[in-house]
């Protein structure tokens, strides 16, 4: 089951804060049927990153939002516009922001083994540069989904 295509992609999204990304991310949640309460979801992403930043490193950033809100599990890719300022592991600015919405009752399954894959995929740096350097959210999806599949 592929969890991303090509409408989970946005490209140059003109973002300029972690809140906006939030706020966009939940919004095309609700969009997208993933959710029928953006309001919640919201509050998720922004409850998470309270716990401790998840930006990561080299313009990636993974945050999660875990509710019984969400309908089903599904992955969000923002490639935006312009960098933006994240607390990141590195210090530098966000440029990719691939997002995880967990159902409550998937929690300790789907939840940690996405966010498993993820990680261990943004320790590539092959995948990392490819990502960057698709701009088609068909291109996008596919590869995400081919490398979630091979993880």
């Amino acid at each position: 089951m592929a969890l991303l295509n090509a409408q989970h992609v946005f490209i140059e999204i003109p973002v300029e804060t972690k809140e906006a990304v939030f706020q966009f991310l939940a919004q095309n949640a609700q969009d997208l049927q993933i959710t029928t309460n953006n309001s919640v979801v919201l509050e998720s992403f922004n409850d998470r990153e309270t716990q401790g930043s998840t930006g990561m490193m080299d313009g990636f950033a993974i945050p999660h939002a875990k509710s019984s809100a969400i309908d089903e599990a599904s992955i969000l890719i923002v490639k935006t516009k312009n960098s933006i300022e994240w607390d990141s592991l590195d210090g530098k600015p966000i440029e990719v922001i691939i997002a995880l919405l967990i159902p409550e009752q998937e929690v300790g399954t789907t939840h940690l083994k996405l966010l498993s894959k993820v990680a261990r995929l943004l320790m590539k740096d092959e995948f990392k540069a490819q990502l960057k350097l698709l701009e088609s959210a068909v291109e996008i999806a596919e590869y995400v989904n081919q490398q979630l599949t091979e993880e």
